[in-house]
């Protein structure tokens, strides 16, 4: 176990280096753009990328990742890079954490009724739905939803949540139901797919015989052996949510990472731009190496892989 886990931190270190790099050119060829880029002008590209990066991991070491300017009012503050890291990345955790878990909760309860009534017409109408979900753009049903609250306000006078801005009240509605509507499909596909095949094993058939009640055969015998293959679809889910992230923010005006990233972007600011890609790449990885424990802890045929 410890070798793997050294194994995933190693991986997770060169990724980031990988992220901090890649951050860097993306940059400078945007300042390149506005013609062709020859092919040495291209290696010029990487070398300032080079330089980008070197300067970043020393300023990472001293613990200054420099300032940016943002705008307060009619006049403009330089704040420290940090500062901006916390303050956006507090409010995308606390709108990824809400969505995942409705996701969660939503997503395998669904599928476990679906899959408990394998066949029926709920099981065929939740696994319609999850293409539908799994389908469906995240900028296509951010603007529904948007224009269905705004038709409601304009009919009735009454405003059920609002369409956009920060707030840790209803303001969190609407762009939470956005990011949590591929996950609760991936989730509760996964899971129906997963318990149907799991009942169908020749041990669940020898708990039936032994005539366990239903909650003892599900909970001890088919939940279990599905929580593996459910593990991974959270993960994905995860991927979906942050791969999702800026255009919610953005749709919402949600002031997180993600919007907070894309105006980066738009402003050419390497440091903040590196900060807010790495912190989100992190995010994902280390995610992804506890779940990749859980997997151990959950399927004892893992423990024996080095």
């Amino acid at each position: 176990m410890g070798r793997f886990v050294l194994r995933r931190l190693g991986a997770i270190l060169l990724i980031s280096l990988a992220i901090i790099f890649f951050c860097a050119l993306g940059i400078q060829m945007m300042r390149e753009s506005s013609g062709g880029v020859t092919l040495s002008q291209f290696l010029g590209l990487v070398r300032r990328a080079v330089r980008d990066t070197r300067v970043y991991l020393s300023s990472l070491l001293r613990g200054n990742l420099g300032y940016v300017w943002r705008a307060r009012g009619r006049s403009r503050t330089a704040v420290p890079v940090t500062t901006v890291l916390l303050d956006t990345y507090v409010k995308s955790m606390g709108l990824l954490l809400v969505a995942l878990f409705l996701a969660a909760v939503l997503g395998i309860g669904a599928g476990t009724l679906a899959a408990y009534w394998e066949g029926s017409i709920l099981s065929t109408g939740v696994l319609t739905a999850t293409l539908l979900g799994i389908s469906l753009p995240t900028f296509f049903a951010a603007v529904v939803l948007q224009v269905i609250e705004i038709m409601w306000y304009r009919r009735t006078g009454v405003r059920l949540v609002p369409v956009g801005g920060f707030g840790w009240d209803a303001h969190i509605v609407l762009p939470a139901l956005v990011l949590t509507a591929r996950p609760l499909a991936q989730l509760a596909r996964v899971t129906c797919v997963s318990m149907s095949e799991a009942a169908h094993q020749d041990y669940v058939r020898t708990a039936w015989a032994k005539g366990l009640p239903t909650r003892r055969v599900w909970g001890d015998h088919v939940l279990p052996n599905a929580a593996v293959s459910v593990l991974t679809a959270l993960g994905i889910s995860l991927r979906f949510s942050l791969g999702s992230l800026p255009v919610v923010e953005y749709f919402f005006g949600w002031p997180g990472v993600g919007a907070t990233l894309l105006t980066a972007i738009q402003m050419r600011q390497v440091n903040l731009v590196i900060t807010l890609a790495l912190a989100l790449g992190l995010t994902f990885m280390f995610v992804n190496l506890l779940l990749e424990l859980a997997y151990r802890a959950l399927d004892p045929r893992l423990r024996s892989e080095t």
